[in-house]
């Protein structure tokens, strides 16, 4: 049987040792970092070991950004984690209440994958020195927070975390803007899409339907060229109104709203710097309660 193989992470370093197993695929590489190999119960002979897993690991969806929006069971999750390793863009308010040690992604335009690697990585680590670890993710873990390809991740170490629902910004950042994602006589039907697939991808493009509100997540940094695709490639009309929703729920103010049409959104966000974490509405609903606004 060919050998498989196993990384480990030592310090930044990284070496490759083979082994034979009918456990793992052929072509399978597990990262994982510990202090040193004891710590893991793996051999370096032909023989391998389950990993003995001392702690437990939590993936917490951390809501829109508001502490008042996390859920009971991931407050108590965040006030009795040993280590948290959070997203980049979750709000301080919400990183205070951490009682344990704190890791933060560094996540930025280019390194995505590799320090999805990182996160893992620390995760690991706590886990077999046998603490209680929490990922703490933006929103809600399954949906676009790559929570699936982590629970999968984890479930090759034998390691099943347990899932903390979280409040998506893609239903509440609307809401707290006074948009409903639904209306009677104007949308009957959500989508909700992102403007980054894998590898840095744009995802195809839905197409318009004039009795629908599609809502996007992780598109302020390429708001051009998503609202120039949607008019060109996905027949959505200039003048269809759209609106962004930035730092939705955050506190001290921070929360802004603008509201416009498609031709233009992606202009006004440009003039008034908008960074994420955002929201993009682009539907009827958007002023579907505006005073005077017909359909």
């Amino acid at each position: 049987m060919a050998p498989n193989r196993i990384e480990y992470n030592f310090a930044g370093a990284q070496s490759v040792e083979s082994f034979d197993s009918a456990e793992f695929s052929e072509d399978d590489i597990y990262h994982i970092a510990p202090r040193d190999i004891d710590d893991i119960g793996i051999g370096l002979g032909n023989e391998v070991h389950r990993p003995v897993i001392r702690g437990n690991l939590f993936l917490v969806g951390s809501g829109p950004g508001d502490p008042e929006l996390l859920t009971m069971a991931a407050y108590r999750h965040l006030c009795t984690a040993d280590l948290v390793v959070s997203d980049r863009l979750i709000p301080q308010e919400i990183l205070k209440l951490v009682t344990g040690d704190l890791k933060i992604a560094r996540k930025h335009p280019g390194n995505a994958d590799a320090a999805q690697v990182e996160l893992m990585d620390w995760c690991m680590e706590g886990i077999l020195r046998g603490q209680k670890v929490v990922r703490l993710k933006n929103g809600d873990p399954f949906l676009y927070g790559r929570g699936g390809e982590e629970v999968n991740y984890f479930r090759r170490f034998h390691i099943d975390p347990v899932v903390i629902p979280g409040i998506s910004s893609s239903l509440s950042a609307p809401l707290l803007a006074g948009i409903p994602p639904t209306h009677r006589g104007v949308a009957d039907q959500v989508l909700i899409a992102t403007a980054h697939g894998k590898n840095d991808t744009i995802p195809d493009l839905p197409p318009y339907a004039r009795n629908r509100t599609t809502i996007f997540l992780m598109s302020i940094g390429r708001l051009n060229t998503l609202t120039k695709g949607l008019m060109q490639e996905a027949g959505f009309p200039t003048d269809t109104p759209a609106a962004i929703i930035e730092k939705a729920s955050h506190s001290n103010g921070q929360q802004r709203v603008f509201k416009s049409t498609l031709e233009h959104i992606a202009r006004i966000a440009d003039l008034e710097n908008v960074k994420p974490p955002g929201v993009v509405v682009v539907g009827h609903t958007v002023n579907a309660i505006t005073e005077n606004y017909k359909f």
